[in-house]
């Protein structure tokens, strides 16, 4: 599932303001009510609950965000080091944290409200999405590893311009040597979109249904026992972004700066604590 579903959607229009607010509320109320088949009642209500965490979301966001950003732009200048990382890593951790709780207080009372057809919907509209998942993953190997590896270039070139040859060769080689994880990753989103239906299904009042949130968000990086371990995967991002940072020359680091920036600036105008 990716359980971060719920963030996604609030991060993609929090900070509004004026009609952009409005235009944005309304997109999320109707993608959500699309997704569970609300009625009427439910639908209000959801609208309702995105109005209040909208906002909540500048005084919870911004400074946080400010913080990643400083934090992340000093690493960038002075010479990146796993220790800045981890720091970013947990000022991150934090940050996702504090909204996911609001979402999931706000969401809970209406799941709880879901009726049998209504779980139904939702979860053929899951069992669409992980069977989409299930294709690209029987794709072949070859395939999937330069699949792997285009996307990896691209990622990097957003933040840097342009890559050199050399520097391209050596990424991509470099992506060779991770792990695909795509099959036990989707395994662990089933199991836990299996196990919030379940709850679901007793209809057991909101308090449970966000326990059962809570805890999916808290579990959102436990692949299962055959998985590597959460510490292990943010061990090997922190060497492959150490890695990168060691291939860029002065001017791709300086560009990295300038792309920080100007999503920063871009978060800003969402949460309408500059103009747009």
């Amino acid at each position: 599932m990716r359980f971060a579903w719920l963030v996604v959607l609030l991060a993609l229009l929090v900070g509004c303001s004026g009609l952009m607010q409005n235009i944005g509320a309304r997109w999320v109320t109707r993608q959500l009510a699309d997704e569970f088949d609300l009625n009427d009642a439910q639908t209000d209500e959801t609208r309702a609950s995105v109005d209040r965490l909208i906002e909540k979301a500048p005084g919870v966001i911004g400074p946080r965000v400010d913080t990643i950003v400083a934090t992340t732009d000093r690493a960038i200048a002075k010479g990146m080091t796993e220790q800045d990382l981890v720091a970013i890593e947990r000022q991150v951790d934090r940050l996702l944290d504090e909204v996911a709780g609001p979402v999931i207080d706000e969401a809970a009372p209406i799941l709880a409200t879901l009726s049998d057809a209504q779980i139904d919907h939702a979860a053929e509209r899951f069992k669409a999405r992980f069977d989409e998942v299930r294709e690209k993953l029987a794709e072949p190997a070859d395939e999937r590893l330069e699949d792997r590896q285009d996307k990896f270039i691209e990622g990097i070139e957003e933040w840097t311009g342009e890559l050199a040859q050399s520097q391209e060769r050596m990424l991509r080689a470099y992506v060779t040597r991770f792990p695909d994880d795509g099959a036990i990753q989707l395994a662990a989103d089933e199991g836990r979109v299996r196990e919030i239906e379940q709850v679901l299904r007793q209809h057991p009042g909101p308090e449970a249904v966000r326990n059962q949130l809570w805890k999916a968000w808290q579990e959102r990086e436990d692949w299962g026992p055959e998985a590597r371990s959460a510490a292990q995967r943010r061990a090997q991002s922190r060497k492959t972004l150490l890695y990168i940072y060691g291939l860029l020359d002065a001017k791709q680091k300086a560009q990295a700066s300038v792309h920080l920036h100007e999503l920063h600036a871009k978060v800003k105008r969402f949460l309408g604590l500059v103009d747009s």
